[in-house]
């Protein structure tokens, strides 16, 4: 798909620049891309790591990066790094705005693949985001705070499926969803990381899904 084309009043510009890391062959690429008609700008950052960034790719990247304003039109920035290494395809994808920092991370054998399983994590997350922000912005955690000696389940679909429980809330390690998607990825456990996420003040669960990719789902006190 041409984006020129498809925005066709607003103005869409790219500017490629060389990359100070080595590591980031095929040049880094910083994409103003327009999400509505508004007026309103996102900027996108693009990072190609071990691998040449084909216009192919990058058209699919903006494709379906257009697509979380509609669950979210607070998103003020974008960084995307794909990286290629050890045959693996590695995506990882931030968005930040007001009072807004998500984090999605996701690898397999196939970047398109890796990219896509990143964004379906991302629009389960704005939703949630809205829904207790804005929504219902004096509501923590479905009304439920959070407790010790409960049982747990993910809040939202996902392939977290069996309910955890929380001995001790007190003991629990404290991170934001990037930190614990970072500590369960170093940690090289499969176990379930069960902690406090300090943006939403709540449990949550950092977990590996079926195609190898590392999800964070918050959780809600089972009934």
């Amino acid at each position: 798909m041409n984006l020129r084309g498809y925005y066709r009043n607003v103005r869409l510009e790219v500017k490629p620049y060389v990359a100070a890391s080595p590591a980031c062959s095929g040049g880094r690429y910083l994409i103003w891309l327009p999400f509505n008609m508004k007026g309103v700008t996102m900027n996108v950052e693009i990072s190609a790591r071990h691998f040449e960034l084909t216009d192919s790719l990058k058209e699919h990247v903006y494709e379906k990066l257009s697509v979380l304003d509609k669950f979210y039109d607070g998103i003020d920035d974008v960084h995307v790094v794909l990286e290629l290494s050890s045959g693996m395809s590695r995506s990882h994808v931030q968005l930040r705005g007001d009072r807004l920092r998500l984090d999605s991370r996701s690898q397999g054998h196939d970047m398109y693949f890796s990219f896509d399983e990143c964004i379906s994590s991302l629009e389960r997350q704005l939703r949630r985001f809205k829904e207790t922000h804005h929504d219902h912005p004096h509501r923590e955690n479905n009304g439920k705070n959070p407790v010790s000696g409960a049982w747990y389940i993910a809040a939202e679909p996902s392939e977290l499926t069996s309910p955890v429980l929380v001995e001790d809330a007190a003991v629990l390690k404290k991170f934001s969803t990037n930190d614990a998607m970072t500590e369960f990825e170093v940690s090289g456990d499969d176990r379930n990381l069960i902690f406090y996420n300090t943006e939403t003040n709540s449990f949550s669960a950092a977990y590996r899904t079926s195609s190898g990719a590392t999800q964070v789902v918050e959780l809600t006190r089972k009934e």
